[in-house]
């Protein structure tokens, strides 16, 4: 039995469900992007920044013109400051970090994303504003007219067509170019009957079932790796390494107690962020650490109540410590050629000794912030999660080894739910499965839009990078459409 993989299996996806914090990741990640090719400049940072600015709404107020360098103001995607400002214990954890030398952040997606600060959210009037909130629901809204031919005119209908409650079988080939392989139409499961749905001439099949769905339906329909494909019954169409380099943002958390009533409140969430470099050797990070351009370890704090083995209240922080730039790398396949049955995942987090040995010099790090007043002062925090319930394989967590660390980790991982990667957009030579502009390689019409194509994971939620993403496909398909009707 593995670990449950929450999924965003709703209107809008996982940007309905997610934590809301808005973060795009590093520049460096999306020039390596760009590397891969000339034709993949249209992904270099500046492009990536002007569609990133393209679709977001901000509305910090007094905002100074370097924030307005890299942020936009009339998007459909609306991002905010916490407006209910944070927790006294918040601010606490905030000087505690200052005490260490961590830097200010006032914006973790300006020219830098080292440091301590307040997260923004993709907020809107102090509700959720997920992608259907800001794309899906407009789109809704727009009516086409179509011939009538019943009444000698033209009815109007619905420009987008939602289907709830359906599951995508497979997709559906014109069999009379076989060797193309020709994507005509979708089939999927819906009220307890299959049904096919059939794109308009000079259309497309846009697969964006997220990093799990997507490469499904791609193995399900012949796509993928050959020697899986077969050991499934399933005709290879076009062998390609589909689910093979599944990448995720592995996590693990400390927990600390505190005086009884010191918080007394439940967190909004993840509130405050550090973003620092982890030593590679698992020792505590120095300052030059902390002011590193390229910061590997998101660490975030929702304050919490906890309850004991006994069940009596205390007031606690836990601090999630997420490895944003992981080394070791997963795969993905299919246990039947049956679409219900869930994907066999190996996410392999961990397997690389680097990054078991980044995560420990955070841990190390955490520690050391809980000592730190006003934290160990106005709200007597102790640290709690070494030497309980929580880990029991050391008496006093002062005397923990690095051996000590590996278990505590390895026993008690968590996930960030950021995969990716597994229909990875690169070269065909270079282990790609989407070319630059996101089509699949040996077909025709059919394209993969969602975080499965990020051939390098972004270092820090993949949220705002998808909707990056789907921005610019949008593009691409217009370019593409006008091109084959011109």
């Amino acid at each position: 039995m593995g670990n449950p993989y929450v999924r965003g299996k709703v209107w809008g996806g996982s940007s309905s469900l997610n934590t809301m914090v808005y973060i795009r990741g590093q520049a460096k990640e999306y020039n390596d992007w760009a590397a891969q090719g000339p034709e993949y400049k249209i992904w270099d940072w500046d492009h990536c920044l002007e569609v990133f600015k393209a679709i977001e709404n901000n509305s910090r107020k007094n905002s100074d013109e370097n924030f307005r360098k890299f942020h936009g103001f009339d998007g459909l995607l609306h991002v905010q400051d916490s407006q209910n400002g944070i927790y006294d214990v918040m601010s606490g954890l905030i000087d505690a970090t200052k005490n260490l030398g961590i830097p200010y952040n006032d914006d973790f997606n300006g020219e830098r994303q080292y440091g301590v600060g307040i997260y923004q959210f993709t907020i809107k009037d102090g509700k959720r504003c997920s992608l259907a909130d800001s794309y899906l629901k407009d789109a809704l809204k727009k009516v086409e007219l179509c011939p009538d031919s019943k009444n000698d005119g033209f009815g109007k209908v619905a420009a987008v067509d939602v289907r709830s409650f359906a599951h995508v079988l497979d997709i559906i080939w014109d069999e009379e170019n076989k060797k193309e392989n020709v994507a005509i139409g979708v089939r999927y499961f819906c009220n307890g009957v299959v049904r096919e749905a059939f794109i308009a001439p000079k259309g497309e099949v846009i697969l964006c079932g997220g990093a799990i769905n997507s490469p499904q339906i791609l193995m399900l329909s012949g796509i993928g790796p050959k020697e899986n494909l077969e050991s499934n019954n399933i005709k290879v169409r076009k062998e390609l390494p589909v689910g093979k380099s599944l990448l995720d943002h592995p996590s693990c958390c400390i927990v600390a107690k505190s005086t009884p009533n010191a918080i007394n409140h439940w967190s909004n969430g993840a509130e405050v962020g550090i973003f620092h470099k982890a030593n590679v050797e698992g020792k505590i990070p120095c300052k030059d650490d902390f002011f590193d351009e390229n910061p590997d370890i998101q660490i975030c704090d929702p304050s919490i109540k906890l309850y004991n083995n006994k069940h009596d209240k205390f007031d606690g922080i836990i601090l999630l410590i997420i490895l944003n730039v992981p080394s070791s790398v997963g795969h993905l396949e299919l246990k039947s050629n049956n679409p219900f049955d869930q994907p066999k995942m190996c996410s392999n987090y961990f397997e690389k000794s680097n990054d078991l040995y980044r995560m420990i010099s955070s841990l190390k790090l955490c520690r050391e912030i809980f000592k730190q007043p006003p934290l160990s002062t106005i709200y007597n925090v102790k640290e709690i999660g070494i030497n309980d319930e929580f880990g029991k394989w050391c008496t006093n967590g002062d005397d923990m080894s690095d051996e000590d660390w590996e278990k505590f980790i390895l026993n008690k991982p968590s996930l960030a739910f950021h995969a990716s990667g597994t229909v990875k957009m690169a070269p065909e030579s270079k282990e790609g499965v989407v070319n630059h502009r996101l089509q699949v390689y040996g077909t025709k019409n059919l394209r993969v839009v969602d975080t499965s194509i990020f051939p390098y994971i972004p270092s820090g939620n993949t949220n705002a990078p998808a909707a990056m993403v789907a921005w610019r496909a949008s593009r691409l398909i217009i370019e593409d459409y006008m091109v084959g009707t011109s």
